[in-house]
């Protein structure tokens, strides 16, 4: 039994005839009289009893209809409940995936000014690089990552963070706020591996000025780049939080500041596309207001 049918059945019985309700819903009247008999057939029942081309409801009708109308209007109210809370986001979870630095520094921080009626968003870790293929491979809800998606899925941007070169106090280039990419290429560099945004980034910016760079080491996350800095092993190139000590320089490419975008994707068709825009866009408003790194002084 098809709620589509149920619904020219009431039709029928609102517009006092096959014709009049053909026109009501929009459906050729052949069509309607054939899945009305169809309905009969499986009800086992004569829910209209057909005389000189008029129709009118037999008893078994009569019962029926009451029930048709009951089962019509609670679909009617799950479909408008359903599409209330895809439109709010409330009772919804959600599985994102993002780089490591991007959950500690933006997702975490943001989910902790959410309140219950928000969705939730179940967080967890991948590289940068195998984000947004989660996301087309339908293992995740929504990716976080460096661009560009894949063609076939929505995406947002939510913000653009500096990249910084991280110097353990009275290096040679703890002399202000920021650092040219010049100065900075003639010292030892400690660099994420190649599947990380910030990496690939910092390449093509080193590549398109002509210049080349020492690497002292790859490391696999940023907390490691950050600890090989305050040993004393090089110089730090990540966008995440300052740790033990280290100073944040930005980094300056012909006095423009060099920052890597991170955008937000989701399959177009997914069943609570608008409210992932929605919370999206709400991420992006919380990245843009987000205290930067705290500024370098001098003590």
């Amino acid at each position: 039994m098809e709620l589509r049918v149920l619904r020219y059945l009431l039709a029928i019985v609102d517009h006092g005839s096959m014709t009049r309700a053909a026109l009501a819903v929009g459906v050729a009247q052949p069509s309607i009289s054939r899945q009305i008999r169809q309905l009969e057939t499986d009800l086992g029942l004569d829910l209209f009893a057909r005389q000189s081309g008029r129709l009118r409801l037999t008893a078994a009708g009569r019962r029926f209809v009451p029930m048709a109308r009951e089962l019509v209007s609670r679909a009617d109210a799950s479909w408008d409940s359903m599409q209330g809370l895809l439109a709010d986001g409330s009772g919804l979870r959600l599985a994102l995936v993002a780089p490591e630095t991007t959950v500690a520094d933006v997702i975490a921080p943001f989910l902790a000014t959410q309140s219950p009626s928000d969705p939730t968003i179940l967080a967890r870790e991948a590289l940068p690089a195998d984000v947004f293929g989660e996301v087309a491979a339908g293992r995740a809800d929504l990716g976080i990552s460096s661009g560009p998606p894949p063609a076939e899925l929505e995406a947002r941007s939510v913000a653009q963070f500096p990249i910084y070169a991280y110097v353990q106090p009275g290096h040679a280039l703890d002399r202000g706020p920021t650092v040219e990419l010049s100065a900075l290429t003639s010292h030892p560099l400690i660099l994420l591996e190649t599947s990380h945004g910030t990496r690939r980034l910092f390449d093509v910016a080193v590549a398109a000025e002509g210049l080349s760079y020492q690497l002292a080491f790859e490391a696999p996350v940023p907390q490691v780049a950050q600890a090989l800095a305050a040993s004393g092993r090089g110089v730090a190139i990540v966008t995440d939080d300052p740790r033990y000590g280290l100073r944040p320089l930005r980094i300056l490419v012909r006095e423009a500041e060099l920052r890597i975008p991170l955008v937000g994707a989701w399959s177009p068709d997914h069943f609570a596309s608008a409210a992932i825009e929605q919370w999206i866009s709400a991420l992006a408003s919380f990245a843009s207001n987000r205290p930067a790194n705290p500024a370098w002084e001098r003590p």
